[in-house]
């Protein structure tokens, strides 16, 4: 995808998150195609962060990272081809860590500011990972799409799947700690002291089968609260295997 049709493409997306506003203008056919495979998972996305729900499969399908309204905001500053070679720009940096030199002092200037926040981020997501705290940001969007639309278009076949709620009732094979905590970033605090053990006691892969099944479970937001409901519930039979 160029860039003068990246910069519309993300344009039309933060405008529906962030404004609510329709696509109004008349889309190429490739535009539709691209529209057409995303829409309804935004809305569905939207509609879950309404009511303050957050739909996890979304985290555990593809790589992604909170796409905040000052992005958006200097977005509206810029038109056409700077428009698009910015929001890769972003994209560039938050996927793989490259930092994007522009020639224009004012776009430069606005990718600055933005950095100190995709900084904020990095470091949230990087602490999360760790067991630390990780706080969700305002909204979501698919930021991925424009990466993976830049590379080849999406065709039906490779779209990825959304795994069901019965599916995920079968823990996957092996899951540790701090993959848990990386596919669930909206899950705060920390184990440490005397629960520190439930890091290495539980198995991780099946907290998360329950967490997406149990919707008693799948309420709580505390990483201690959730390690202790899951073994007071279903107690030995998610301990983790020990050789």
């Amino acid at each position: 995808m160029n860039d003068t049709d990246a910069g519309k493409f993300a344009m039309r997306i933060c405008e529906y998150e962030f404004e609510d506003k329709q696509p109004e203008e008349e889309l190429s056919g490739k535009e539709r195609f691209y529209w057409s495979n995303i829409s309804d998972m935004i809305a569905e996305v939207k509609e879950a962060e309404s009511s303050g729900k957050s739909l996890k499969r979304y985290n555990l399908r593809s790589e992604h990272f909170t796409f905040k309204e000052t992005y958006f905001d200097a977005m509206k500053l810029l038109k056409g081809g700077d428009l698009g070679a910015f929001v890769k720009a972003i994209c560039a940096y938050m996927f793989r860590g490259e930092e994007v030199q522009f020639k224009d002092k004012e776009i430069q200037g606005y990718y600055n500011l933005c950095k100190l926040k995709m900084d904020v981020s990095k470091k949230r997501k990087s602490s999360g990972s760790r067991g630390g705290k990780a706080k969700c940001g305002v909204t979501k969007i698919e930021a991925s799409a424009i990466q993976e639309t830049d590379k080849q278009p999406v065709m039906p076949q490779d779209m990825p799947q959304i795994t069901s709620v019965k599916e995920l009732s079968e823990p996957k094979e092996s899951m540790t700690y701090e993959q848990f905590r990386s596919a669930y970033p909206d899950i705060q605090g920390n184990l440490y002291g005397a629960s520190e053990r439930y890091i290495t006691d539980l198995n991780w892969a099946d907290v998360a089968a329950h967490f997406e099944a149990d919707e008693e479970l799948g309420k709580v937001r505390n990483i201690y609260y959730l390690a202790r409901g899951y073994e007071q519930k279903y107690g030995q039979k998610g301990q983790a295997k020990t050789s």
